[in-house]
């Protein structure tokens, strides 16, 4: 039986994310990253993006594991440094199935309690399936124009 969960945990517009660590391959600052890459705000993922608020809250940036060998390289933009935790086990509740089904965020998969502190449990490779229409439809130069 596991007895804890290594995430990497995040902040957002003051409520807390995490995504399994094993699903993490880099975190760093906006001031270093690979031009080749794209740069896609967490907020965009919650339809919350403008221009003004990408602009004011990237400031970091995760690497999520490629979910295929040929996948373009991009990179999920955070307000803040994130950070390894442990997880307790049982701390972690997966959302019932009357919320699964009504969830507007098909990566949240579970909530976990730390430091009384509420934390949405992602799965990175279900926001690596929401990524693919805005990487389908950028080119590596546009990205740079931003």
């Amino acid at each position: 039986m596991i007895k804890q969960l290594t995430v990497v945990l995040f902040c957002h517009q003051n409520q807390w994310f995490a995504f399994e660590a094993s699903l993490v391959k880099g975190q760093g600052s906006c001031s270093f990253y690979d031009p080749k890459a794209l740069l896609l705000p967490f907020n965009q993922f919650l339809n919350q993006s403008t221009a003004k608020d990408k602009a004011q809250q990237t400031t970091h940036w995760l690497r999520l594991a490629a979910q295929s060998t040929d996948a373009k390289p991009w990179l999920l933009g955070i307000a803040s440094e994130a950070e390894l935790i442990e997880l307790p086990a049982e701390q972690i509740h997966t959302l019932p199935p009357h919320l699964l089904a009504r969830r507007t965020f098909p990566a949240l998969q579970a909530v976990a309690w730390y430091q009384q502190r509420l934390v949405s449990i992602i799965d990175a490779r279900v926001l690596q399936g929401l990524a693919h229409p805005w990487l389908a439809s950028v080119t590596p130069d546009a990205s740079q124009a931003e």
